[in-house]
């Protein structure tokens, strides 16, 4: 469900073909992406295109490089312990306009809730008028009581239509139309389990950084869940992966999410079973010296000797 009391900055839909912004987004990607995340945090914090130096490298994600690329090029303007954004104010609201709006949407709706409430008593006293008249009246009336009772009703719910106000709430859009997104658990709960789960030394899950790139990758972690609670897919997944993975491979949590690893499926792989020797049958001890001596005599022996050995059926062994 939709929350009204979301706030969204405006961005032009022609922004794809603003020749300024196209050259410089396709030699600086990162500046234009933290100039983009600016105004949206701006709009937020209702803060009239302020950015702190604070905001701008640990929220935002800003380096000093991206920082000066988007004051040399003017997007950013430099101000006391930050910047300003250029003509933020020309395109999106200020901190006082949003106030204004917000105090007439909730007037309208206070004016709207009361109109609605006095309609539904009216129509209860009117249905509860009809049905006393129709209890005293007698049986052979009951066929015009009938038409009497239907209208009644029918006044009543004209009645009722009329003290409707028609009610013109003139509320921007832009504060009140929001895209359906997915609802969001907690981030901080979840982290929580996910670092047990996790090696120490590679979980980074809570720096600002890892923290912001979650909740960007939330809705795909939702749509890959399909039916399942997407906090245990991922705390499955996280497990899986950890699981089938050797320690010194596992890569950093923001990687994990980043890649879109909770998509695949981790098995850990069963170790393969080594093939068994084959064993040689060990000789006896006499065995062996019986053997190692008829090969020295073989070295002593005439050929004629050689030749009756043989014939006797000893086959000796060549040294």
């Amino acid at each position: 469900m939709a929350n009204d009391t979301e706030i969204f900055a405006k961005l032009s839909a022609n922004l794809w073909m603003n020749e300024k912004f196209g050259k410089f987004a396709s030699v600086n990607p990162r500046a234009a992406i933290v100039w983009i995340k600016a105004i949206t945090f701006a709009a937020n914090r209702k803060n009239d295109g302020f950015i702190g130096e604070y905001t701008a490298r640990h929220l935002l994600g800003a380096t000093p490089k991206d920082l000066r690329l988007l004051v040399e090029n003017s997007f950013f303007e430099p101000r006391e312990n930050g910047w300003i954004i250029h003509d933020y104010l020309d395109s999106q609201f200020s901190s006082k306009e949003i106030d204004e709006m917000t105090k007439r949407r909730k007037e309208a709706a206070r004016k709207a809730g009361r109109a609605s409430a006095q309609a539904r008593a009216e129509k209860k006293a009117l249905e509860s008028v009809a049905t006393d008249v129709q209890r005293t009246v007698d049986e052979p009336l009951n066929d015009s009581l009938n038409e009497n009772t239907t209208d009644v009703q029918r006044q009543s719910n004209d009645s009722s239509t009329e003290n409707q106000p028609d009610i013109d709430i003139d509320i921007d859009s832009n504060l009140l139309i929001t895209p359906p997104t997915p609802s969001k658990p907690d981030f901080d709960g979840l982290l929580d389990g996910l670092e047990r789960i996790y090696p120490t030394n590679r979980f980074d899950g809570k720096t600002s950084q890892a923290r912001m790139q979650l909740e960007v990758e939330w809705p795909k972690i939702v749509k890959a869940a399909g039916e399942a609670d997407p906090c245990e897919f991922l705390e499955a997944k996280t497990r899986a992966y950890v699981g089938a993975t050797e320690e010194r491979f596992v890569k950093t949590f923001s990687r994990f999410i980043g890649g879109e690893l909770y998509a695949r499926n981790w098995e850990k792989l069963k170790p393969e079973t080594p093939s068994p020797r084959q064993v040689q049958p060990v000789k006896s001890r006499s065995q062996q010296n019986l053997e190692a001596n008829m090969a020295k005599t073989w070295q002593y022996m005439t050929e004629e000797e050689r030749a009756r050995y043989s014939q006797g059926g000893f086959n000796a062994q060549q040294g």
